[in-house]
Order: C-alpha cells, then sequence, then structure tokens
C-alpha cells in the first residue's frame, strides 16, 4: 500500500482584515518582493521553508493552493490546536500578522510542518516555476509579461464557514482556483491543487473515459471525512489545460476517487468540480499567477523524467467540507 499526498482542497480560511496597502489590501507585509525563493518538489508538490516566530523556527512548509487556510501542525511547534495570529518570514517578505490553524494535522514522522494557503498568494501576482525550483511573489504585479507563454483562465471562488477541532468557527473567502481541463479529450472543471501530488479525479469521469487498457499501479491510502479508503492509481493519457492545447501532458499519474470525496467542493463553489488538478501535470510547467486579471501565464519548461513513485513526505488528507453560509 502507497500513502500519496492529495492535498488540502476541503479546508476552510481566516479573513483577512483590510489594510492601507493600495496594491494588496487585506494583508499586511515589509519588504518589496520579486525575488525568487527556492521550493524542493519531493513528492511533485512545492515545499518553501518558513520562519513563524514560535519554537523551533523555521521549518518547510507545503505551498498548497488546495488548502484554503495556513495550516501548522501541533506535533512540530510547541502550541496546542486552536488559531493564533503570527508574524511569518518567508517568500521574500516579511508578514507580520498571519493567521495560522494549528491542528494535530500530520503524523510525528512526517517532515513537513504545514500548509501555506491561497488564503495569501490570492493577494498577490505571483510565480510557482516547477522546472526551475523558485517561486515569487510580485505585490505590484508582474514587471513584464511573455506574449510566448500560453494564456490560461480561472476564477476564484468557494467559501463559507469551517469548524476546527476545538469547536472554533471560522469564516472562509473566495480561494479556491477553478479551471477548465481537457483529459483525453473531454472537458472538465477542475481544482488548481498545488497540495496533490497527482491528478484526482472522479470515478464516474475516469469510467467513462474507459478503463480498458489503462495502466494499473496499485492503490495508495486515502484520509477523507469518511474515514480512511483505498483508492486506484493510474494514468490519464492526455491531459491538458482546456484553453491552452499546446500544454497537453500524457502519461499523467491519477487517483480515481468517488464521487462524493468532491461534493464538499460542489456545496461550497456551486460548481460541479470533477477533478483535482496536481504536480503530476503542473510540474511540466512554469505558471504565473495574474491574480487580478484571473489568467495564468503557462510556459513549458525542462523537465526530468518523474521517477514511477515520487518519495512521500504528507500522508493523504481531505478535511472536512466547508459549511456554505445562506
Amino acid at each position: 500500500m502507497r500513502t500519496r499526498v492529495l492535498g488540502a482542497a476541503f479546508l476552510c480560511i481566516l479573513v483577512f482584515g483590510a489594510c492601507d496597502d493600495s496594491s494588496n489590501a487585506g494583508i499586511k507585509y515589509i519588504g518589496e518582493g520579486g525575488v525568487p525563493v527556492s521550493i524542493r518538489l519531493s513528492s511533485l508538490t512545492p515545499e518553501v521553508d518558513l520562519e513563524l516566530d514560535l519554537q523551533p523556527g523555521t521549518r518547510p512548509f507545503v505551498l498548497d493552493t488546495g488548502s484554503p487556510v495556513h495550516l501548522a501542525d501541533v506535533g512540530h511547534y510547541d502550541a496546542g490546536a486552536g488559531v493564533y495570529r503570527l508574524q511569518m518570514n518567508g517568500l521574500g517578505l516579511l508578514f507580520p500578522d498571519l493567521p495560522f490553524v494549528f491542528e494535530d494535522f500530520f503524523d510525528d514522522w512526517v517532515p513537513v510542518a504545514g500548509l501555506l494557503g491561497a488564503n495569501l498568494l490570492v493577494y498577490f501576482d505571483w510565480e510557482l516555476d516547477y522546472p526551475g525550483r523558485t517561486v515569487t511573489l510580485y505585490p505590484r504585479g508582474f514587471p513584464e509579461r511573455d506574449p510566448a507563454d500560453a494564456r490560461v483562465s480561472f476564477v476564484l471562488t468557494g467559501g463559507g464557514r469551517y469548524r476546527l477541532s476545538t469547536g472554533e468557527s471560522l469564516s472562509v473567502g473566495a480561494t479556491r482556483h477553478l479551471v477548465y481541463v481537457n483529459l483525453e479529450g473531454r472537458r472538465v472543471l477542475a481544482l488548481l491543487d498545488t497540495g496533490a501530488s497527482y491528478m484526482v479525479l472522479k470515478r464516474t469521469v475516469l469510467e467513462s473515459l474507459g478503463m480498458a487498457g489503462r495502466p494499473d499501479h496499485g492503490s495508495t491510502q486515502v484520509v477523507t471525512a469518511y474515514g480512511v479508503v483505498s483508492a486506484p492509481l493510474t494514468e490519464l493519457r492526455q491531459v491538458s489545460f482546456a484553453d491552452a492545447p499546446a500544454t497537453l501532458v500524457e502519461n499523467v499519474y491519477t487517483v480515481m476517487v468517488e464521487d462524493e470525496f468532491l461534493s464538499s467542493l460542489r456545496v461550497e463553489t456551486g460548481r460541479e468540480v470533477d477533478a483535482l488538478v496536481g504536480g503530476a501535470f503542473l510540474s511540466s510547467f512554469r505558471l504565473r499567477f495574474a491574480t487580478k486579471e484571473r489568467i495564468i501565464d503557462v510556459h513549458r519548461g525542462t523537465v526530468k523524467k518523474m521517477r514511477d513513485f515520487p518519495q512521500v513526505r504528507l500522508p493523504v488528507r481531505l478535511p472536512p467540507p466547508v459549511e456554505r453560509v445562506p
């Protein structure tokens, strides 16, 4: 049995209070930005070192667009479960007052201390360069754009209310990056989830594409709101962004899950989300998120061939859904 990363597509966020920064109203930071910061891709998920003003200091976090909360594991810090507002030094900037949710989220052996969620990224134009192994925040927008890049539209949606294990309730805002992708010629709506190692696809969608001749890579354990289940690991023959046929990637590792595992995204966003787009596809590209324009500039890089089964650093965990507020 293999454990794989699917990301945190069902977490929630703290809503930032407004501030006076003219270009990034809603988040406070110190610094100019625009400096590439190194990442690691041990599980096809981008890991970046962050320093919180808690012991033991600098620790690796997964940069996770599928998680609309900054989450830290209580096993890695001298803190109990709850919500903390902390100073964070990372991504080329100093953030004096970020909300972090502390929970018993990872097993003690996991060397990653938490997830840095999309509720920071939505305030910036930013670049995630998988082939170059860097991430860069641009507080004042990109200095230039490459007209040769493919352009992919996305929407930011979702939000509601999430209840911590402590009983606290948090309001959540729109952080779900939804894109259309073509899967073997079929156009489906998906959540772009950098915290996922592989593509994740509903069983009914994959079966409609046909199972004959599809590779069988065994199964993987998935921790869901329904308990621990075993999910098949296979491949999609072709995946591309629907807006950009030139982004086609072949033989993309994919986890097949029961449809109900993605149902909370439908409740939260009001849209039928059929898939998560993870690192097995995204790792071929440099992605530049022009957030205000809702455009991703996509540039294909030169990458090494993926190992059959990348080293695992995180357990598979799909947290409980966000409650939609009437």
